[in-house]
């Protein structure tokens, strides 16, 4: 079942995810997965059971479709007889699957050493950065290095800092062990995994001082000693690993590689999905191009061919009319020369104004065709009052019967 981003929004505000992913054979992340991928909000915690008590609720109107990767997804509904027959097996997520892979090998690389051996140069140059911009007197006095090259993201205090580099040496060893690398470029420090670039840092929370003698205006400004590595998506901090009661942060080495690498899988896949709906908005857009081009292209030809058809009509009537008037005049016995040749004069106009012929005018070439055949619009004297005016002016065919009148 094919399901839009709508249609989605209103599935999972209409029953509990819960329901949804019975029906579907999901877990509840892979449903919340399809969710954030076409930037859907889902119902907080707590919102059914509110609605069961008949609480008030508020429910989060769709946004708008810019941050969504997809407009729609694809989801199978379940037997509810096979459901019933063996229960589901748990989903196991791509991150989890490349753990379970990365732990099946050599695990010495992704150990955290207690002790800082600063070996590799941009690690040393990073605590040299340190050193030189300590608050303390003596490290500053004491580099022993003149010239520092780029440094890692890191934001620590100066009790934290051998602890922050250790972990992210042993981050970038294990990087390097799987064949990826890390780079340094406008201050930012990126893993680079199957070409693509992923923004990280360590940086230690910030808590409130215990110890301060102004408690009303006590801002978070001591270090806390929680180390966080943390992964930017478009300059923002998409998720961060974090120390905790209890576990800290030299324990989840092979969580952050396994999940910097789907990460980048997942950066790619996006990128290929972008460029396929650029390509296939280039061909809409083209094919939007092609058809008002062909439109304006019908409607001209469209004119001009109704334009000939009129001009053959004009030119009939015309020649209706000199035949008519030649026949009246022959019957009135007044066929001379000056009539005949007026009458001459009005067959080659009659000639000139007819598509098929189209006979050269030595004057009327000047005109448009369709402007002449067109009747002109009456136009008002300074008293408004209509007056119908003639561009023929005092010829011969503008009143050829005066004569026998």
């Amino acid at each position: 079942m094919e399901l839009t981003r709508k249609e989605l929004y209103d599935l999972v505000w209409a029953e509990p995810m819960t329901t949804i992913c019975k029906r579907f054979g999901l877990s509840d992340n892979g449903l919340r997965k399809h969710c954030k991928s076409m930037n859907i909000p889902t119902p907080p915690a707590g919102y059914w059971a509110k609605i069961k008590f008949g609480k008030k609720v508020k429910v989060i109107p769709l946004p708008e479709d810019k941050k969504a990767k997809k407009q729609s997804t694809e989801l199978h509904e379940v037997d509810p007889a096979k459901l019933q027959e063996s229960p589901r097996i748990p989903e196991i997520s791509r991150n989890k699957v490349r753990e379970l892979e990365i732990r099946t090998g050599d695990l010495s690389v992704f150990a955290v050493p207690e002790v800082l051996y600063a070996k590799d140069p941009v690690i040393i140059d990073t605590k040299e950065k340190f050193r030189r911009d300590a608050e303390n007197t003596y490290l500053k006095k004491s580099p022993y290095k003149s010239k520092i090259g780029p440094t890692l993201n890191i934001y620590v205090s100066e009790k934290s800092l051998d602890r922050a580099l250790s972990i992210f040496s042993t981050i970038i060893k294990a990087l390097r062990f799987r064949g990826h690398d890390v780079k340094i470029s406008d201050e930012k420090t990126y893993a680079v995994i199957n070409d693509e670039k992923i923004q990280v840092s360590i940086t230690e929370r910030k808590k409130r001082d215990p110890n301060s003698e102004n408690p009303r205006n006590n801002y978070y400004n001591i270090f806390s000693g929680e180390l966080h590595f943390n992964v930017y998506d478009d300059y923002r901090i998409m998720y961060s690993y974090k120390d905790t009661t209890g576990t800290k942060l030299e324990d989840k080495i092979v969580s952050i590689i396994a999940d910097l690498e789907i990460r980048s899988e997942e950066i790619k896949e996006e990128r290929i999905e972008a460029e396929k709906r650029r390509i296939q908005w280039e061909k809409e857009e083209q094919e939007r191009k092609r058809f008002e081009e062909n439109r304006k292209t019908e409607y001209k030809a469209f004119k001009s061919l109704f334009s000939m058809a009129e001009r053959l009509h004009k030119a009939n009537i015309l020649r209706q009319y000199i035949a008519t008037f030649e026949e009246f005049a022959a019957s009135k016995g007044e066929m001379d020369e000056v009539v005949a040749e007026e009458i001459r004069w009005a067959k080659e106009k009659a000639d000139w104004l007819d598509p098929f012929i189209s006979r050269k005018d030595k004057y009327l070439d000047y005109y448009n065709k369709d402007e002449i055949i067109q009747p002109e619009c009456p136009k008002k004297n300074t008293w408004d009052y209509p007056s119908y005016t003639s561009s023929s002016g005092n010829s011969f065919w503008s009143n050829p019967f005066k004569k026998w009148h």
